[in-house]
């Protein structure tokens, strides 16, 4: 597979970061899928603190704007619709906006969570509980969810 071709089908395992697909080609070949989600991820760690900080701010918030104006991305749309927070009651759209400001305050990036492994309640309680957490605990939690969610794009593609 050529490098753009790579990208093409790759880029997007990452949230708005074909730069990851990029740097990860280099690292071929891969026995299977899960030997390149790591690679993928090993390019993600090796990266500068603000390059991963980049990453993080490339996330869309959960039910926010961009939901709301149908521009998440594909799988995005699949992932945040597949935990039920495309059909919030009013109630629960306050409740996130709220969280969802609170969170980018504390912390500067947006929550990040692995929605398709999570219910919406147990969703709601996660991000309760990570309010809580200090910066540097919650920076590394979001890493962590990004390579969940990497995993599971990652796995999709692969089914198919």
């Amino acid at each position: 597979m050529r490098p753009a071709d790579f990208v093409a089908v790759l880029g997007g395992v990452f949230e708005h970061s074909p730069w990851i697909a990029e740097r990860a080609f280099a690292k071929r070949p891969y026995a299977d899928a899960a030997a390149l989600h790591e690679a993928m991820v090993d390019v993600v760690r090796g990266a500068a603190p603000d390059v991963q900080l980049g990453l993080l701010r490339a996330h869309p918030e959960l039910a926010g704007r961009e939901a709301q104006a149908g521009t998440l991305t594909g799988d995005s749309t699949a992932e945040q619709r597949g935990a039920g927070l495309n059909a919030l009651s009013r109630e629960e759209m306050e409740r996130i906006g709220q969280m969802n400001r609170a969170y980018r305050e504390r912390f500067g990036f947006p929550f990040i969570i692995a929605v398709r492994r999570h219910s919406k309640d147990e969703i709601f309680a996660e991000f309760e509980r990570r309010l809580g957490n200090d910066p540097e605990t919650e920076r590394l939690e979001c890493l962590e969810q990004v390579y969940a969610i990497a995993r599971l794009r990652l796995d999709a593609l692969t089914a198919a």
